[in-house]
């Protein structure tokens, strides 16, 4: 099906919600030009290069992942502890120190703060007039939405952490240091700015690094052809010493069935399901034999795209990575340094399986 447009598709309305605007927000930011340089001052922070010189940030935290693991009997949650390795991920290469939540086993309630400014963020995507509504009755309902949770709890934290960092100093090996080093070439940016954009690390980055994690685990408990191919391949590198017990990136980088059954997941169960808004351009479009006038709001899902034949065949459905295999495939950042050193780790130190009688539903990871 070809689609033809005469501009650029700009964010719509949606993303002004909450209408509380901020001057640095890449997320929100329906400007073109501005969001072009904004992203453009922080690039560099985030590129991959800047990730892999995190890495031991992520491998000290792997390590103590491993280690609370090993102390576990019985049934063990693993889509909890990725949940909390995923957060914890999110600090240790953002503030230099994890939240402490795989060495404690808890969350201390974040989870669910999340999960509600996410379910919020699903709602006001697709009716924002329903935050109006919700502000006049939030005297009688309470904070229902948790709609300014992003930019409340989560924000206060990073912006404590940049105030404590400037007040004792250092040169810790993280993402505040890079952005401080941004700040000094550029004072236009600000702690605030600075403080959304950690903000942002932590709303986003963690909570769709476990939706992954689990959908990797998950895909290979049940397809055992591929977990055992998987093995094989883990354990035929581990014996030639290319793989340590820890694996680091570099290691992870060389075993492309595994970079395939990464890829292969993230197709499958995509970390976004929200439908991104955009408005129409100057002249509407041209959708097949279909006419979109101006300024209407269109979107795509990625569970819909993801699971067209036309572009991955009829096995559209089933988990098969080999089909990976065929061409190259770019990179993720932060979230595939930890995804590739964490999937291998495990499951070359732990025979996983599925617990007897599971069930997967919508609460499920």
């Amino acid at each position: 099906m070809s689609v033809e447009a005469g501009g650029k598709f700009a964010k719509s309305a949606s993303y002004s919600v909450p209408k509380e605007i901020h001057a640095f927000d890449l997320f929100r930011q329906r400007n073109e030009k501005i969001h072009g340089e904004q992203r453009k001052l922080v690039a560099r922070a985030y590129s991959m290069d800047s990730m892999v010189h995190l890495e031991p940030n992520v491998s000290s935290l792997l390590t103590s992942m491993v280690q609370k693991l090993d102390t576990l009997s019985g049934v063990v949650d693993l889509g909890v502890f990725l949940q909390l390795f995923a957060f914890d991920v999110i600090g240790a290469v953002s503030f230099s120190r994890p939240f402490g939540y795989v060495t404690a086993g808890d969350d201390d309630g974040v989870f669910s703060r999340l999960k509600q400014s996410l379910r919020s963020m699903s709602w006001l995507m697709n009716v924002p007039w329903f935050y109006d509504l919700h502000q006049v009755l939030k005297p009688y309902i309470g904070n229902w939405l948790a709609a300014n949770d992003r930019n409340g709890y989560f924000y206060q934290f990073a912006a404590q952490e940049i105030v404590s960092r400037k007040d004792r100093g250092g040169d810790d090996r993280d993402i505040v240091n890079q952005l401080f080093a941004i700040q000094k070439t550029k004072p236009q940016f600000s702690d605030t700015d600075m403080a959304y954009m950690l903000t942002a690390n932590v709303f986003a980055g963690s909570d769709t690094t476990a939706t992954s994690l689990n959908a990797i685990f998950y895909l290979l408990l049940k397809n055992p052809t591929v977990y055992q191919r998987l093995m094989q391949e883990l354990e035929e590198k581990r014996a030639t010493g290319e793989l340590s017990d820890l694996v680091t990136f570099q290691q992870a980088e060389s075993c492309p069935y595994l970079q395939a059954v990464m890829y292969e997941a993230l197709r499958l169960y995509p970390a976004a399901g929200l439908q991104l808004n955009r408005d129409v351009p100057e002249g509407g479009m041209k959708v097949g034999k279909y006419y979109v006038p101006e300024g209407t709001v269109v979107g795509s899902s990625a569970w819909v795209i993801h699971r067209l034949p036309e572009i991955w065949g009829p096995d559209f459905e089933e988990f098969r990575p080999e089909r990976w295999l065929e061409g190259d495939v770019g990179n993720l950042n932060i979230s595939w340094l930890e995804m590739s050193k964490l999937v291998p780790t495990l499951l070359m130190r732990y025979n996983i399986q599925l617990a007897p009688g599971a069930k997967v539903t919508d609460e499920s990871g």
